[in-house]
């Protein structure tokens, strides 16, 4: 069985709504390009002891550091994008858009859509190769601004005329 399936389609109802299975993915190559970038440092480090050394002076042989960093990071990889995708949810209320989300310090944002003032929607190239975008939801006040990625790109659209119906504005924000 796979991991990473077809999301159904955003409802327009309300209800507790997971991310895209997709959005696993986009982390998981994100925090893959940062282990690897981890192991080449720590691996730099060790050719850089040696050769100042002489001879490598490292408690082991060359390059155990590296691979033990490999191994740990390829575990954090597999294992900490899962977690935050099991904590994301998105709601749309009755007068509030809420996300939930976090791991460690869980964080639940309601925004009052009579308080937004428009939403953005982007989509990195990576997003984009995986039919993925994420709403910008842009309200008055700075600190209140929300991202909700994950998001079909082919339901991106719908759920941002929700919204914005939702405020009593429609387009027109």
């Amino acid at each position: 069985m796979t991991e990473v399936a077809a999301a159904a389609p955003v409802a327009v109802a309300d209800g507790l709504r997971p991310l895209h299975p997709n959005q696993l993915r986009v982390w998981r190559l994100g925090w893959a390009l940062a282990a690897l970038a981890l192991s080449a440092l720590v691996l730099a480090a060790e050719l850089a002891a040696a050769a100042v050394a002489g001879a490598p002076q490292l408690p082991g042989p060359m390059g155990t550091a590296t691979v033990a960093v490999a191994v740990v990071a390829g575990a954090l990889v597999w294992w900490l994008p899962r977690l935050g995708y099991d904590a994301w949810r998105y709601q749309l209320g009755p007068s509030t858009l809420e996300l939930r989300r976090g791991v460690v310090i869980r964080s639940h944002t309601a925004i009052p859509y009579f308080r937004v003032q428009h939403i953005d929607i982007t989509r990195s190239p990576l997003e984009r190769a995986l039919g993925l975008s994420q709403l910008v939801v842009r309200t008055a006040a700075a600190t209140t601004d929300a991202r909700l990625p994950g998001i079909a790109a082919a339901d991106a659209e719908r759920l941002r005329d929700v919204i914005l119906a939702r405020t009593g504005r429609g387009d027109a924000v």
